[in-house]
């Protein structure tokens, strides 16, 4: 079912809607907001899948002076290591006493204040929680949330989402938000399967996108239910036909396991192969499943444009197996064949085609269907033809 989120004073977008469905078409050209947009629907879905785990609150944040010793590098104390237990079950006035009875001075002042802190935020709405977590969430994603604009409105799911002088507030027009996201997966660049064993992953200093994901190829969910299985050996079988072989985790880094049962360091496979490959080991992984959403900039870089409409395929698979796909693309072979397909396919409602239109530095978008779908073919090809022209 078709969504719409209104964005007013939004980087470029002045006072325009974008609509999101089971699949999402994000096309325009550079500098359009694009990559805004899709960061910020980005950030809502993972404050749902953060809310179903009960994780909008990180207390982790401030368990390095709760558990851990102040000098040195924040090795584990021995002594208190007991706290643990006490803190998860959230006995907070036995922790309180055991804290002022085992820690000296020093130490019981950082660690009782923490442990204030960490009470205080399980104390909040569950508004106010969410408020606390994506504001957090925006600033790791985007630096400031100024680099989105100083005053800006997005609508969304009955939630209004507002930013001005350096405040962020959300409003509820809904008592209470349904929405169920299992599982959120942001892909930047598939390039992140080579670069994973060389970035140095600080946790508050990795924008939060690339350290989620980060997380999530380190991660092995290793439940599923007969269907699932079932569908990730169809959709390994389809991903294997296209790059001819599997992308398998080896620790710190990555295989390419060809069909020859030859193995390759992933540095040495094609950059084609790592997007597919990722795409397939995030199935197989089972990190993307029903109920999860999978955002991806520009799928097509590093793909033949034959590949690029076998992407589009393994999206379809991945909606048809409850997966919700947003993507923004350059390329027009992307956007034709998914809209010829679903037509035929007879899911078109299923689809929702955007195309953002610059003209005098404000953004406008465009919702396609029949009647507009010539703006796509102008907005990606124009540029194509006024650069072909000049050289005739």
């Amino acid at each position: 079912m078709a969504e719409l989120a209104h964005f007013k004073n939004f980087a470029k977008l002045k006072d325009t809607s974008v609509e999101f469905n089971d699949i999402t078409v994000l096309a325009g050209k550079p500098g359009t907001g694009k990559s805004y947009v899709m960061k910020f629907m980005y950030a809502i879905d993972e404050m749902f899948a953060q809310k179903l785990k009960d994780k909008l609150i990180d207390n982790n944040q401030d368990l390095s002076n709760v558990f851990f010793s102040i000098e040195g590098n924040y090795s584990i104390n021995p002594d208190i290591a007991y706290l643990y237990n006490l803190f998860d079950e959230k006995k907070y006035e036995d922790l309180y006493e055991a804290i002022n009875m085992n820690l000296n001075f020093l130490h019981r002042e950082a660690t009782l204040t923490s442990l204030e802190n960490i009470i205080n935020k399980e104390k909040l709405s569950i508004e106010k929680k969410i408020e606390f977590y994506l504001n957090n969430l925006l600033k790791s994603i985007y630096t400031t949330q100024n680099q989105i604009s100083n005053n800006y409105q997005v609508n969304f799911k009955g939630i209004n989402f507002t930013y001005k002088n350096e405040e962020f507030n959300i409003s509820f027009y809904e008592k209470y938000i349904d929405s169920v996201v299992q599982e959120t997966v942001f892909v930047e660049t598939p390039l992140i399967l080579e670069f994973k064993k060389f970035i140095n992953k600080q946790k508050g200093k990795t924008p939060y996108h690339i350290e989620s994901l980060l997380n999530v190829l380190d991660t092995d969910y290793s439940f599923a239910d007969i269907e699932q299985e079932k569908f990730i050996q169809n959709f390994r079988k389809k991903s294997q036909k296209i790059i001819g072989g599997d992308i398998e985790s080896s620790g710190d880094s990555f295989i390419f396991n060809r069909k020859d049962d030859k193995n390759y360091d992933i540095l040495n496979a094609s950059s084609g192969i790592k997007s597919i490959g990722l795409l397939q080991y995030l199935v197989t992984n089972k990190a993307l499943k029903k109920g999860s959403v999978l955002f991806w900039e520009e799928p097509e870089v590093h793909l033949h444009p034959t590949w690029q409409l076998k992407m589009v395929d393994l999206f379809v698979e991945l909606m048809n197996a409850g997966v919700k796909i947003v993507f923004s693309t350059h390329s027009p072979y992307m956007a034709d064949y998914l809209n010829a397909i679903s037509k035929r396919g007879g899911y078109r409602d299923r689809i929702s085609f955007n195309v953002l239109d610059e003209k005098d530095g404000v953004v406008t978008n465009h919702i396609l269907d029949d009647d507009n779908w010539d703006i796509l073919q102008k907005e990606l090809m124009d540029s194509f033809e006024d650069i072909l022209w000049q050289y005739l």
